[in-house]
């Protein structure tokens, strides 16, 4: 350091050495297994240690060293050398007697328990292995008493973690590896689980599992309520218990931050203890004369600030929001405070250099990107200036509330509608009201609670319930906003170009009379943007070609047909039994939303079941649905009613089979239904063999020379009906195989009747039901048909002109 330097100039290559930390790691999580970067980290650091002994100034060369630094400290988590008794090397979908010890808190569902265990011993007719690697227990039902540290044997079946492979899909293989979680096992009863013994945990550990119980049992004593749950999540990061209902209305109003401890609760938490020990230090002039208020104030509120992460559980977001507010208060402490946006610099570097991971995590860039966002804001804004410089006032310290909600939203508004496709168009009304009530009265009243829980449990519960009686009030409040009807939008997902496009837009309009490149970026931004909309425009409603897409929604059917010039068709939508996984939430949406549809016209509902219907719950209420094709075969099921309910709801006209059994012709592309006969439902009570499978709409699409086949879960006996009934008019190019390959179906009558020239599959990766069956595989391979499966190639997707196909898949087999 240069004499004459100041701490802010010494400072300042902190947010380079964090944009080239980070650019490694992205470039080691595309470009792996560079060879040597080990010893070229080395080498760079000894010439930097060199420069800097011969007193030379040092200035890229460290940015290079972190940006090999970051390379390399991700190979670790995506290309781990394992060991040759690995857990990995176990999995054969056969059971296993497994052995191992609970790594951290067990979650508890209404209808499961869930926990990673570090395996030690597995065990097969008698023969035990000794084993490493950690696994991720799914058990049947709630199971009480488990903790960190329990030994624990279960009979279960390994099996390895898959993607849904589509586009735009989660890689959800990825964010485990990143936890180092290698496989999966269910544990189909209680009794197949059972713990072992207890390991004692360390005294630290003991202390704090008994304050969360103590916690935790301490609001349970509270009067039911769903304030309950949250209560659990703001104080010691339970959320388990908060309703999938108040998560959506937290969401739908922009205030789901607030139902998981990040560094908005902790920062709060440091607010509070900050000025409260800053008051009590004020009062001693001994402490004023040593001008020592403020580093003592910071010294002092660490304490509780650790001491409530550690209370909340200590998740990643909670650890990393610890360590950013622990920095800031350091940088108080050793009066560096006046440069903020390097102290955030330096919690970042802290964190990534911890766990270079969290740059892939939500949490981790919503809350960085927010307080960057706000800090870059408070410094740049002629608007804050003026209020700074005013008398404060009530609504003074208001508008620069809503000055620094409106920062936190905007500024991560890309982010937000990269992962979520949501925004709440009141965030900023709604966080100025919600923030404040959680923030420093629900929040501090918790932790009073737990504060006073020792020494008096009667006072404790009163407080407990006080802050449960104000949470409740605000949830009775958010009730409120969530029913104003533009309280929320549903947005397409923006690519990496877009998010770039958004910032470097924001950076121009803040600089643009400052700097006169500023006017230069934003004619770029303009042109570029420009541009991509009308690329997006052109993809969506001017291309003449038919696009029929097979989504991989595992055991199965989602088929997505996009037509000439932009309307799209969603036949079927996956779904699993009483749609405990949203397939329609989590994998068809996310999958439209990536190719800018956000509206589907026509949704075709071959028969009620679960994996056909569910996923369509979520696409009726949110994707503008005009119209619902049907048999309108009526089932008793949850499922079913529902959807009825979302018709009804939301005025989409429900056509039956009355005036599908006529042609339809959309854009150039026709449509028939030649199955079920319209009079099926009167039929079925003396044909026993009309099941919902059986009853299964049949559709065709043809455009031009060029036609699909998507009969639905039809069987044999339909099958010998349909071929009966026009069997000539089902000839088809593409045939959907019915009832994803089972044996019941894909009779040989039909298939030459078909006589298909390629032939998709849709099942689920080594389903339990088997399919698709060997002896169908073996017949479609008989009529020298090109067999395609979404279990092994992921979304297939076949596009015509309507003489030419083009088949391209997600996965190459």
């Amino acid at each position: 350091m240069h004499a004459g330097a100041s701490p802010q100039a010494y400072a300042r290559p902190l947010i380079p050495a964090l944009l080239a930390l980070m650019c490694g790691i992205v470039t080691g999580l595309y470009l792996p297994g560079f060879p040597y970067i080990l010893p070229a980290v080395l080498a760079i650091f000894l010439i930097c240690a060199f420069i800097v002994r011969q007193k030379q100034r040092v200035r890229f060369l460290p940015l290079v060293l972190f940006l090999l630094l970051g390379y390399w400290s991700l190979q670790a988590s995506i290309a781990p050398k394992l060991p040759a008794n690995h857990v990995t090397q176990y999995i054969d979908d056969k059971p296993w007697h497994i052995t191992g010890t609970l790594k951290g808190y067990p979650e508890h569902f209404s209808d499961r328990t869930r926990f990673v265990l570090q395996v030690e011993t597995m065990t097969r007719n008698q023969a035990s292995r000794s084993v490493t690697g950690a696994v991720r227990i799914t058990v049947r039902g709630h199971i009480d008493g488990l903790q960190t540290g329990d030994r624990i044997g279960c009979l279960a079946r390994l099996k390895k973690i898959r993607n849904f492979n589509n586009p735009g899909g989660f890689d959800y293989r990825q964010y485990m590896t990143f936890k180092k979680i290698w496989a999966m096992a269910y544990v189909s009863k209680e009794e197949l689980l059972v713990k072992l013994h207890t390991t004692k945990a360390g005294r630290f550990r003991q202390i704090i599992d008994r304050a969360r119980m103590a916690v935790s049992e301490l609001i349970e004593r509270a009067p039911p309520s769903d304030s309950r749950g949250i209560l659990k999540a703001l104080v010691i990061g339970d959320r388990y218990e908060i309703s999938p209902q108040n998560r959506e209305l937290f969401s739908r109003i922009g205030i789901s931050h607030l139902l998981a401890i990040s560094g908005l609760h902790i920062g709060m938490v440091a607010t509070l203890v900050f000025f409260a020990f800053r008051f009590l230090l004020a009062r001693s002039q001994r402490i004023l004369l040593a001008a020592w208020v403020p580093r003592g104030t910071a010294l002092m509120a660490i304490v509780p600030v650790i001491s409530y992460g550690f209370l909340a559980g200590m998740s990643p977001s909670t650890k990393r929001a610890v360590i950013m507010v622990t920095v800031f208060l350091l940088a108080i402490i050793f009066e560096r405070e006046d440069d903020k946006t390097n102290t955030l610099a330096l919690a970042a570097l802290v964190i990534l250099i911890i766990t270079p991971t969290a740059l892939f995590e939500i949490s981790f860039q919503l809350s960085f990107t927010a307080v960057f966002c706000i800090l870059y804001l408070l410094n740049n804004l002629a608007l804050v200036s003026r209020l700074r410089s005013r008398p404060s006032t009530a609504l003074k310290r208001l508008g620069l509330f809503m000055l620094v909600s409106a920062a936190a939203i905007l500024g991560t508004l890309p982010i937000t509608l990269y992962y979520f496709n949501q925004t709440s168009l009141i965030g900023v009304i709604t966080n100025c009201i919600m923030v404040p009530l959680v923030g420093f009265i629900v929040v501090p009243l918790g932790l009073l609670a737990v504060l006073f829980l020792p020494l008096t449990q009667t006072l404790s519960l009163c407080i407990m319930k006080g802050a449960i009686f104000v949470m409740q009030g605000g949830l009775g409040l958010a009730s409120l906003f969530s029913e104003i009807p533009f309280a929320a939008a549903k947005t397409v997902t923006p690519n990496l170009l877009e998010i770039a496009l958004y910032y470097a837009l924001a950076w121009a309009l803040f600089n643009f009379r400052k700097l006169r490149w500023a006017k230069a970026v934003l004619l770029a931004v303009a042109l570029i943007a420009l541009a991509d909309g009308g690329f997006w425009y052109w993809q969506r409603f001017c291309h003449k070609d038919l696009r029929v897409t097979f989504i991989d929604v595992g055991q199965g059917s989602a088929t997505l047909l996009e037509l000439p010039r932009g309307p799209c068709m969603l036949v079927d939508g996956g779904g699993f039994y009483e749609n405990r996984f949203d397939v329609g939430a989590m994998i068809v949406a996310p999958f439209l939303w990536q190719k800018k549809i956000a509206t589907v016209e026509i949704l075709v509902l071959s028969h009620p079941n679960s994996d056909h219907l569910n996923g369509l719950l979520f696409i009726a209420r949110h994707f503008d649905v005009k119209e619902v094709w049907s048999n309108q075969e009526y089932v008793k099921n949850k499922g079913y009613q529902e959807f009825l309910d979302i018709i009804r709801q939301k005025n989409i006209r429900f056509v039956g089979l009355e005036e599908l059994s006529k042609p339809k012709w959309i854009n150039g592309i026709r449509f028939e239904v030649p199955y079920p006969p319209k009079d099926f439902s009167k039929r079925k009570v003396q044909e026993i063999w009309r099941t919902p499978n059986n009853n299964s709409l049949v559709l065709k699409a043809s455009f031009n020379k060029v036609s699909f086949l998507l009969p639905g879960d039809i069987e044999a006996t339909a099958e010998m009906e349909l071929t009966h009934l026009s069997c000539k008019a089902i000839e088809s190019n593409v045939l959907l195989a019915p009832h994803h390959g089972s044996k019941t179906s894909s009779t040989p009558r039909f298939l030459r009747c078909v006589d298909p020239g390629v032939a998709v599959i849709s099942a689920g990766w080594k389903n339990i039901f088997g399919f698709p069956h060997k002896r169908v595989l073996k017949r479609y391979k008989k009529t020298g048909c090109k067999i395609l499966r979404t279990d092994k190639s992921g979304a297939i997707t076949i596009t015509t002109d309507g003489v030419h196909m083009n088949i391209s898949t997600f996965l190459s087999d």
